[in-house]
């Protein structure tokens, strides 16, 4: 029929336009062709894949989080995957084919610029040879070394630099355990989660006020940003620990000692009249102090459940529960 002689000759058509884009000079696209022979899924970006082909290419003025380091790929198969053109404006890229052309490409003018943050050729217009640290050798590798990327990569990282996009427990858990001091922020994160729950006072917005757009740092949580990362690549020079450790002596004492509302976010010990400190309450942050019935809840000093043996709830019963008591220190 009709209908199907212009279905096939419109296949026809654009495989003929497609191979004509991939043969280069002297046949050039402007930026609507191009899109209209490398249709894209649904906004996404992402160019389709051609027939015959397993390469892919991302082509276009958006950029988002990468954590993944890429696989190495000759210069061949990159301008394959982004038809010889450049990754930002679609302008060709030229590779040297003149003994002039090849003196002046090892100049640096005119070679396609190859982004370390996307993976993608550039242009030197849209790639100038600035440098950023890139969050995924960061994750995977724990390297800091600055790396050469494109204009629009550059202009993403530098807006991401203090924002908390980067979490380690999810992309490479395994750093916790090769990054001790890592490890110890994360653990002074948890511990501040917890006195956090206990500011009931007018206090808590001011400390949201002073942390500023730190304030994340109260949450437990593994999201880091990459300046929180930069600073503890530098060890025992880090600012963050530090910092960390005085809030939470700041919090401590504000809670337990200076300030009435917020210490009645204290319990007392179970012990009654054995407890060694009556006078003192019990905080949720006191894990390693305090054992606490698993059954009924109730918390006691460590000393004081010394003393009782078991918890009340549980004092006339068979099953005692773990340890004998139905406690969990």
């Amino acid at each position: 029929s009709s209908l199907n002689i212009i279905e096939q000759r419109s296949a026809l058509i654009e495989i003929c336009l497609q191979s004509l884009l991939r043969e280069g000079s002297p046949f050039n696209v402007s930026p609507p062709l191009f899109w209209f022979l490398c249709p894209t899924d649904a906004g996404s970006g992402k160019v389709q894949k051609d027939h015959g082909s397993s390469q892919t290419s991302v082509l276009g003025k958006t950029i988002g989080l990468v954590v993944q380091v890429h696989s190495k790929k000759s210069l061949k198969q990159l301008l394959y995957a982004q038809h010889d053109s450049c990754a930002g404006c679609y302008k060709r890229l030229d590779v040297a084919k003149g003994l002039v052309q090849g003196f002046v490409q090892t100049l640096g003018w005119g070679k396609p610029r190859f982004c370390e943050y996307s993976g993608q050729l550039f242009c030197a217009s849209c790639h100038l040879n600035e440098t950023a640290v890139l969050p995924a050798r960061v994750l995977q590798q724990w390297d800091f070394t600055p790396r050469r990327v494109s204009q629009l990569a550059k202009a993403y990282l530098d807006s991401i630099y203090d924002q908390p996009m980067l979490c380690v427990g999810a992309v490479n858990p395994h750093l916790y355990s090769r990054v001790p001091i890592l490890a110890h922020v994360t653990e002074l994160r948890r511990s501040l989660s917890k006195l956090f729950s206990c500011i009931r006072c007018p206090s808590r917005a001011q400390m949201h006020q002073i942390l500023g757009p730190q304030r994340y740092l109260l949450e437990c949580n593994d999201f880091f940003a990459l300046r929180d990362l930069e600073d503890l690549s530098k060890g025992a020079f880090a600012v963050l620990p530090g910092l960390m450790n005085i809030i939470y002596e700041k919090l401590k004492a504000h809670i337990t000692r200076q300030c009435s509302i917020c210490r009645d976010a204290g319990e007392w010990c179970g012990a009654g009249f054995l407890c060694e400190d009556p006078f003192t309450p019990i905080f949720p942050f006191q894990d390693d102090i305090v054992t606490r019935c698993q059954f009924c809840h109730l918390v006691f000093h460590n000393p004081c459940f010394q003393k009782c043996g078991c918890c009340p709830c549980k004092s006339g019963g068979k099953d005692k529960g773990i340890n004998g008591s139905g406690l969990q220190i």
